[in-house]
C-alpha cells in the first residue's frame, strides 16, 4: 500500500482506522474478530495494520484507548466531573445508559464486554481493562462525595460503596442488555440505580 512506502506520509488518518477497529470489536468481541474483518472493516492490509498499530493484540489495546477517550470519558466521566450537583450528574449519568440500552443497535461497554470474554487471559490487557473500570469507578466516588458533602444524600450513604455499586449495575445492564432487549428491564434497572441515591 502507498502508506507504507519508506519516506511517504501514510495515506489513511489513524484515528479513523482506530475507529473502525474499535466498532467491530465493540460489537464482535476481541476472540470473535478476526484479521481478515479487520482487513475489511479498516480497509487495510495486514501489513499495513501490522505496520501501523502492531498486532491484533496491540490494536485491540489502542481501540480500548480509543474507546475511552471518545466514549467514557466525555458521556460518563466529564459528566460526572462536571460542576454543580454532584447528584444530578450521577442522575444524567443514570438517564444517559437508560436511554443508550433502550436503543436498537446497543452493542454494550466495550470495556465491560471484553472482561466477560474468557479469550482475554493476558494480564496486560486484563490490567488496561481494570484500570478504564477504576477511573470510571473514581469519577462516580468523587461526584457521589460531592453530592454527600451537599447535604444530597443520606448520612450514612458511603459514596466509595455506592460507586461500586452503580459501576456494577452499569456493567450489567450493559451485559444483559445486549440479550434482553426487554425495555422494561433496563427501565427497572435505572430506577434501582436512583433509589440507590436515596
Amino acid at each position: 500500500m502507498k502508506g507504507d512506502v519508506p519516506g511517504r506520509p501514510r495515506s489513511f488518518e489513524p484515528d479513523q482506522i482506530l475507529d473502525r477497529a474499535m466498532t467491530l470489536f465493540w460489537k464482535r468481541g476481541y476472540g470473535a474478530t478476526g484479521l481478515a474483518e479487520l482487513e475489511q472493516v479498516t480497509g487495510l492490509g495486514r501489513q499495513s495494520l501490522y505496520g501501523a498499530f502492531g498486532d491484533k493484540r496491540a490494536l485491540f489495546a489502542r481501540a480500548v484507548e480509543r474507546y475511552f477517550d471518545v466514549v467514557l470519558k466525555p458521556h460518563i466521566i466529564d459528566v460526572l466531573d462536571a460542576p454543580g450537583s454532584g447528584r444530578a450528574n450521577v442522575e444524567r449519568v443514570i438517564a444517559q445508559w437508560e436511554t443508550t440500552a433502550a436503543a436498537p443497535d446497543f452493542s454494550g461497554c466495550l470495556v465491560g464486554n471484553s472482561s466477560t470474554e474468557s479469550t482475554l487471559h493476558d494480564p496486560e490487557i486484563s490490567e488496561l481493562l481494570r484500570r478504564k473500570l477504576e477511573l470510571m469507578e473514581g469519577a462516580f466516588h468523587r461526584a457521589l462525595s460531592r453530592a454527600k458533602r451537599a447535604g444530597e444524600l443520606g448520612p450514612g450513604a458511603d459514596p466509595r460503596a455506592l460507586a461500586r455499586t452503580l459501576l456494577a449495575l452499569a456493567q450489567g445492564m450493559a451485559v444483559i442488555g445486549r440479550v434482553n432487549r426487554n425495555g422494561g428491564f433496563v427501565r427497572s434497572i435505572a430506577a434501582e440505580a436512583r433509589a440507590l441515591l436515596g
